[in-house]
């Protein structure tokens, strides 16, 4: 595990509870140490740790500028890698990066929590099996006050989630994207952004993102032809996804929207991290390609990439 910072500490948690949880690399040695206390394994420097052929996979949640190098580091020491969002800083490096993937035969898997989570899993199957019809539109809204970020923006710091969720179930990439955002506290670094991507078939999706909101909102919400579904993050687990079916009539005497009560639906509680890093696991033992892989973040990085071209135009 390389990285001990909030989110670092979460990975060794989970990693420890899986019992996969081997070694801890930090470049501040006491919070390796720590941590690694913590858990009963040991603290490693780097180059130790890359060149010990016990430690077969690395888990990576360092700063986001030190991901690409720290990857191909691991691939270079035949290591299988898991990279916390986002997986490099821009375009070309997440381009090069891939091609180093490509040349390796190790497993690599970009960690997009929330491809994970149960509730997105389901609304997922919901929409493969046809249950709402044809998608219409797709919303996403990340929201809440504080964390607010100097160097990089809302759009860059909330929504990377958000579009990998979009990608999958439009099944493409955008053929579309518009961006604009304000900037109250750093200038050039906005503070509320809001996106929409078009995509083949005429499907949209927009994207709000903002640290700056009075209230907090972590909602992804998808309508068809004959149903919707709300996947609402902020909400109790017996409450993350509701669904309804609703449709709009043509009549002599203009539309007409009906819809049925709206439903939750069961979920399997289980936190996503959990899922996320089994999954990992197994593809490491199975040797299959995760769900989201070198290429998905390819494709995200390929979306971020065409907002901040806005954004700074």
């Amino acid at each position: 595990m390389v990285g001990c910072g909030a989110w670092g500490r979460n990975l060794i948690r989970t990693c420890a509870e899986l019992d996969v949880l081997g070694a801890v690399v930090d470049t501040d040695a006491a919070a390796a140490q720590s941590q690694a206390g913590a858990w009963g394994v040991p603290a490693l420097p780097l180059a130790q740790a890359l060149d010990d052929p016990r430690l077969d996979a690395m888990v990576i949640a360092a700063p986001a500028p030190a991901h690409a190098a720290l990857c191909r580091l691991a691939l270079d020491h035949g290591k299988d890698v898991f990279v916390e969002k986002p997986l490099a800083s821009d375009l070309a490096e997440a381009e090069a990066l891939a091609a180093d993937v490509a040349r390796s035969d190790r497993v690599f898997m970009v960690g997009h929590l929330l491809r994970h989570h149960p509730a997105f899993q389901a609304l997922a199957a919901i929409v493969a099996r046809g249950e709402i019809g044809a998608l219409r539109y797709i919303t996403a809204s990340r929201l809440n006050l504080g964390r607010v970020r100097r160097h990089e923006n809302a759009f860059l710091s909330l929504s990377p989630h958000d579009v990998s969720m979009i990608l999958a179930l439009a099944g493409a990439a955008p053929v579309s994207v518009e961006a604009s955002g304000r900037a109250f506290v750093t200038p050039g670094v906005a503070d509320e952004v809001h996106v929409d991507l078009g995509f083949p078939g005429g499907l949209h999706a927009h994207v709000a993102a903002s640290w700056l909101s009075p209230v907090k909102e972590q909602k992804l919400v998808v309508v068809g032809e004959i149903g919707a579904l709300v996947f609402d993050d902020v909400r109790p687990w017996p409450e993350k996804l509701m669904r309804r079916d609703q449709a709009v009539i043509l009549t002599d005497a203009g539309p007409v929207a009906s819809g049925t009560e709206p439903r939750f639906v069961d979920l399997v509680v289980e936190p996503p991290l959990t899922r996320e890093i089994r999954h990992f696991i197994q593809c490491c033992q199975t040797r299959n390609a995760p769900i989201t892989g070198i290429d998905e973040g390819v494709r995200v990085q390929r979306v971020l990439e065409r907002v901040e071209l806005q954004l700074n135009h």
